[in-house]
């Protein structure tokens, strides 16, 4: 199955278009995406791979074909909801987290305290989490957390952590642009047609990807203050 889809989405319709059916003319394994874009270390080959078949015996022959290419090993998940549920909290979680960092940037701005030089304190407690505020974007990590959230509300409940966390980071775009426009009042620079130089416009370093980059949010920011804006 392809990224995001879920076996629900699937198996009906290939139920509709084959005439076959389900776990027991045909089967079905997945294994969700696990891949860190940009990080020539950790590979797909080196990442444990969470796998999963519709059934026992399926979800074997799945977990095989990739321990055969994954060094890292493997992890046989007991469904393929599960599996797609692991996926989908991994990426919700850290979205969570720096959604956590990021308003604490806010605060400590307010309080003219130097968000990384908390953080750096703080994190030489063995057990404190490494996270750093910045713009969340990207496939994954910005889109999971809705899936979720919308599941729950099909079922009835209504999730606060998971969408304040989202409002937290998508709102991060245009705070960055607020603060670069204080900024350079502070310092007595000319808004309306400034330059302003861009470095980058894919949602992080060393990665080709611009879905979802939450630099397009900076920029639209910016244009709103009438400034002239120059993108490397």
């Amino acid at each position: 199955m392809y990224p995001g889809a879920t076996e629900e989405d699937c198996v009906p319709v290939l139920e509709k278009v084959s005439g076959l059916i389900f776990n027991k003319d045909f089967y079905a394994g997945y294994s969700p995406e696990r891949i860190n874009p940009g990080d020539k270390e950790h590979t797909v080959e080196k990442i444990l791979k969470v796998t999963s078949g519709s059934t026992p015996e399926i979800g074997l022959k799945v977990d095989n074909l990739y321990k055969s290419v994954i060094t890292a090993g493997t992890h046989l998940a007991p469904t393929i909801k599960v599996a797609e549920a692991a996926k989908v909290i991994e990426n919700s979680q850290r979205d969570i987290n720096i959604a956590f960092v990021n308003e604490l940037a806010k605060i400590f701005n307010l309080m003219d305290i130097n968000t990384h030089d908390v953080l750096e304190a703080a994190g030489t407690k063995w057990n404190f989490l490494p996270f750093k505020p910045g713009l969340v974007g990207g496939h994954c990590i910005g889109v999971d957390p809705y899936y979720l959230a919308q599941k729950a509300q099909e079922y009835g409940y209504n999730p606060e952590i998971i969408l304040a966390g989202r409002r937290m980071n998508d709102s991060m775009g245009g705070y960055v642009a607020s603060e670069v426009i204080k900024t350079m009042i502070q310092k007595d620079i000319k808004i309306k047609d400034a330059e302003i130089l861009i470095l980058g416009i894919t949602f992080k370093e060393n990665c080709p990807d611009v879905r979802n980059t939450k630099a397009v949010d900076v920029i639209t920011a910016l244009k709103q203050y009438g400034v002239q804006y120059y993108n490397l």
